[in-house]
C-alpha cells in the first residue's frame, strides 16, 4: 500500500510538473488533449439529448399504438361492411355486363349472318 501511496505521489507531481512545461511555440502539452476532451464532452452532450429525444418518442409511441391499432379495426371493419353492402351492385353490374356481352354477340353474329345471305 505504501508503494501505491508512494506512487500516486510522484505520478501526480510529475504530471503536474510535465504540464507546466512549455514547448517552443508556447503551447502546453495537454492543449490537444483538452481540445480533444472539450469535443468528447461536447458530443456525449448531444448523446445524452438524442438518448432522451428516442425515450420520449418511444414512450410517446406506445402511449399511441393502442389508439392507431383501434383505429385500424375500425376501418378494417368499416372496409368490410361496405365490401358486403356494396357486393349484390356488383354481382347485377357483372350479370348485366354479361346480358349486353351475349346480346353484342348475337347482333354481331345476326349481321354476319345477313351480310352472307345478300
Amino acid at each position: 500500500m505504501k508503494r501505491f501511496l508512494l506512487g500516486t505521489v510522484f505520478g501526480a507531481a510529475f504530471g503536474f510538473v510535465f504540464s507546466c512545461m512549455k514547448d517552443s511555440d508556447g503551447n502546453r502539452p495537454g492543449k490537444p488533449l483538452k481540445v480533444e476532451f472539450d469535443a468528447l464532452k461536447h458530443e456525449s452532450n448531444r448523446f445524452a439529448t438524442a438518448l432522451q429525444n428516442a425515450k420520449q418518442a418511444s414512450r410517446e409511441l406506445s402511449e399511441q399504438l393502442p389508439a392507431a391499432q383501434r383505429t385500424i379495426s375500425d376501418i378494417s371493419d368499416d372496409v368490410e361492411k361496405y365490401s358486403r353492402h356494396i357486393q349484390p351492385t356488383v354481382d347485377r353490374m357483372k350479370q348485366k355486363g354479361e346480358e349486353v356481352n351475349q346480346d353484342l354477340n348475337s347482333f354481331t353474329g345476326s349481321d354476319t349472318q345477313n351480310d352472307e345471305k345478300d
